[in-house]
């Protein structure tokens, strides 16, 4: 089975878009959020199921990294 290497979008078009998401009135924060998670590597089901508890630490200040549980990555199946 092949794979497809996935793209990857350029300074300049990452530029244009926070641009863009800079402009909409509605839920921009967010929004840059969850297109620079993307960029990273989140995928769709493991952004929407992000929880706070994923992203700090036992004292409750921000983590230094994202820990993913299995119900919000692939787990142990192979997709």
């Amino acid at each position: 089975m092949l794979k497809k290497q996935a793209k990857v979008l350029s300074e300049q078009q990452i530029k244009a878009v926070m641009s863009y998401l800079e402009n909409c009135p509605r839920n921009q924060l967010r929004n840059q959020i969850i297109f620079l998670l993307s960029l990273h590597g989140l995928r769709s089901k493991e952004i929407a199921s992000l929880e706070i508890s994923m992203l700090t630490d036992s004292t409750g200040e921000l983590a230094t990294a994202i820990s993913l549980q299995d119900k919000a990555s692939r787990g142990c199946r192979a997709e």
